[in-house]
């Protein structure tokens, strides 16, 4: 049932962006009717009664100009790799050989945070007063087994920027952790974020068995890293306690407004695009989904159309 109204959501969405923004903002301002139902999401089958060879993926990425060397991100659901028998830290490692010694395997590992307002809840809610606790080695991971398996590992290096944190391991892993606080008012994906780093690494960011344009967060760079973005009001301020070990600090940090993304994000014409730009590739290999994005291709795209706020259609555009 819900991948029939995925699809029906999907056909009626690329009609045009104002549709599909129509759509998001019904769909988000009576999510309490619609609990059980995400339909701006692609639904991915489960693989768990498949048969996949993982080294099949691994050949394709190597194909696909990955390998030695290479700065990788990852995106990923344990649930559509467990046909492939592999253990989360077995892939984990399979992908740590994939890039090698000299290459960086980089995840995201987004936090939840006590007190927090639930996801269907946030655009209704104030945390102007809220202070959260980010305890880089303890705090709650969303983004599944494989990134918390990759942060276990003995030279994992984690962001102690709390809003869309990564883990990295590799030879580029420290560096890209640097400086991840520095600032009077950082953001997640501004000029001194890992998200950033990443693009001027030139990073391979790759979907295993997820919709990767839904989950494509280093698109984020292209609004917050580079001036002239065209939207007032584009953050709001959090405040957190960050732990990491013996280390403390308050900061306060900046975050984009849940609105613009729940609210005005035309995603289907966004991933349509990348796909005849080519910069986005989609396939299924051994049942499972695999898509591939440049970072540095995709944020040149995006900052060539930013003076339009794309792909953000909204009413009001300041300038």
């Amino acid at each position: 049932m819900k991948r029939l109204i995925s699809n029906i959501y999907n056909r009626i969405a690329l009609i045009s962006p104002y549709v599909e923004v129509f759509l998001r903002q019904q769909y988000w301002r009576n999510s309490s009717r619609f609990k059980k139902i995400k339909p701006d999401k692609n639904i991915i089958p489960s693989n768990q009664n498949s048969k996949i060879d993982f080294n099949k993926i691994i050949d394709y990425l190597k194909e696909s100009g990955l390998g030695q060397g290479s700065l990788l991100i990852v995106h990923s659901s344990y649930e559509a790799l467990e046909g492939s028998g592999l253990y989360p830290e077995e892939i984990v490692e399979e992908l740590l050989k994939l890039v090698g010694k000299n290459g960086t395997l980089a995840m995201p590992v987004i936090r939840k945070f006590k007190g927090e307002p639930k996801y269907n809840e946030i655009l209704n809610t104030s945390v102007e007063d809220l202070e959260c606790v980010y305890d880089v080695k303890k705090s709650r991971i969303t983004t599944g087994f494989l990134p918390y398996y990759l942060m276990r590992h003995d030279d994992s290096v984690v962001s102690r920027f709390p809003l869309n944190p990564m883990v990295a391991v590799g030879p580029l892993a420290k560096e890209m952790m640097k400086h991840n606080l520095d600032g009077e008012l950082p953001s997640a994906h501004g000029v001194n974020s890992s998200w950033k780093f990443c693009v001027d690494h030139n990073a391979i960011v790759i979907g295993l068995g997820v919709d990767l344009i839904h989950y494509l967060t280093i698109m984020h760079v292209a609004e917050e890293a580079y001036a002239n973005w065209p939207v007032k009001n584009w953050y709001r301020k959090r405040k957190f306690t960050i732990i990491d070990g013996d280390y403390r600090t308050h900061k306060t940090v900046l975050e984009r407004e849940p609105k613009w993304g729940m609210l005005h994000l035309a995603e289907k014409k966004f991933g349509n695009d990348l796909i005849k730009r080519r910069i986005f590739k989609n396939n299924i290999i051994e049942n499972t989904q695999v898509g591939i994005v440049n970072s540095k291709e995709l944020i040149n795209f995006l900052n060539s159309k930013k003076d339009k706020a794309y792909p953000y259609y909204l009413t009001k555009i300041a300038k």
